[in-house]
């Protein structure tokens, strides 16, 4: 899927299906992204995923733009849907949006769009294993805040789950792209603070060494699914991929 493909999912799970008139849209927004409604920090996640999703609008203009595109064939619908999208709406009803972006005109750029961007697209996670992601990083943090180990290797490991679970949030709306910088990030970390790591490892107890090595393990893990979410680009990079330039720096931390 590419820019426009996953703007246009986007848009049918918003006006698609039979849901109340006046719920509030940072309700629906939840159901749109997937995100737990239960939250404590629903509206802040909300947040994040229409920041993101505006930036993938920008993102498709710029595009469609460097393909000589005339701007009023992206009218109206990158217009209404960007406005429906304002942060300024999370809290208004849904019955006073509804009828303006469910007008079906606003559809047809997001659908030629992603006709014409089709040899961008990459492949899409599955569901159920973006679910999987999410549930074992999950897990993780759970592990993290259940065991005692130094502030410093809390924190470490904490940034590092962060940084993921944000990528992972708005991969519905932004693909593989922040799922691959997260990763630079966390190598990055990895690198810079390896002495200061390795140091707290080697004096941490089993189980603190425990949880380094799940994240690190995870990590890996993630790293090789965003591989395969845009392999045919990798491939043709060569050798390159996200799990041979992350998972070097965590042998260490995954065997111990």
């Amino acid at each position: 899927m590419n820019a426009a493909g996953r703007l246009l999912s986007i848009y049918d799970r918003l006006v698609g299906g039979s849901r109340a008139n006046d719920i509030a849209m940072v309700n629906l927004w939840a159901e749109v992204f997937d995100l737990p409604p239960e939250s404590q920090h629903l509206e802040d996640d909300v947040v994040t995923c229409l920041q993101a999703m505006r930036s993938e609008m920008e993102l498709l203009r710029t595009k469609l733009f460097a393909l000589k595109v005339p701007e009023e064939l992206m009218h109206p619908g990158i217009v209404r849907f960007r406005n429906v999208a304002s942060t300024a709406n999370i809290n208004a009803g849904w019955n006073g949006l509804r009828e303006e972006i469910s007008k079906p005109e606003n559809r047809l750029i997001f659908m030629w769009a992603n006709w014409a961007l089709r040899e961008e697209d990459e492949e899409d996670m599955p569901d159920d294993q973006l679910m999987d992601l999410r549930s074992e990083l999950d897990s993780l943090e759970q592990g993290l805040q259940d065991t005692e180990m130094t502030p410093y290797l809390r924190n470490f490991v904490q940034r590092q789950v962060d940084v993921i679970r944000t990528a992972l949030r708005v991969y519905r709306v932004q693909g593989g792209k922040p799922i691959e910088e997260a990763l630079h990030q966390v190598a990055g970390a990895y690198t810079l603070e390896k002495g200061r790591v390795e140091a707290e490892r080697a004096a941490a107890s089993e189980p603190a060494q425990g949880v380094l090595a799940r994240a690190a393990a995870f990590i890996d893990k993630t790293a090789k699914v965003a591989d395969n979410l845009d392999r045919i680009r990798k491939a043709s990079d060569g050798a390159w991929t996200l799990a041979t330039t992350v998972g070097p720096l965590l042998v260490a931390y995954i065997k111990s």
